[in-house]
Formats: structure tokens, sequence, C-alpha cells
């Protein structure tokens, strides 16, 4: 894509990875990521109950929760690498 361009044009096409894809596997890698992002908020919800059973964790601490300026930093930079990672890789593919 050119520098100016964000998104696939007739002038400036999909990533070549994404022009082949059928919607039954666009369908299966979006039913992947989803089942993985289950599998966490599970996980979360999991140690959120058991933190709270053994009187660890009062149960509205993590929504009440304000992250200081070390953990804030730290989830900025994982929220932009994620972000990068998952929804910048079809515009960061070289021709």
């Amino acid at each position: 894509m050119s520098a100016t361009s964000k998104y696939p044009t007739t002038d400036d096409p999909a990533p070549a990875y994404l022009s082949k894809a059928t919607p039954d596997e666009l369908a299966r890698m979006v039913v992947g990521l989803t089942e993985e992002l289950w599998v966490l908020r599970d996980r979360v919800m999991v140690l959120e109950q058991v933190l709270t059973e053994t009187g660890s964790l009062k149960p509205e601490s993590v929504d009440e929760h304000t992250p200081g300026t070390d953990l804030n930093e730290r989830l900025h930079r994982e929220r932009q690498r994620l972000i990068q990672r998952v929804l910048g890789a079809p515009l960061s593919v070289e021709r």
C-alpha cells in the first residue's frame, strides 16, 4: 500500500495473503480468535472468583482499580502492540 493509503483500493489492493482467502477460511480465523479470547476471559473470571473466595480480593476490587503510572504505561504499550500485531498485519505486508 502507498504511504497515504491505509485501506485497500483498486489501485492499491489487499495484501496477497488475504486476496485468495475464502469466506470459510476467514470465518475459521474469526472463530479461532474468538475461542482464544473466551479461554482468556474464562480464566480471568475463574482467577477473580478464586481470589475472592480465598479473601485475597474483594469482589469489586478489579472493577474499581485505577492503575498507577507504571501499570498504565505497560497496559498502553501492550494494547498498542496487540492492535498493531492483529489489526495492522494486513497493512504491514511487503509486496
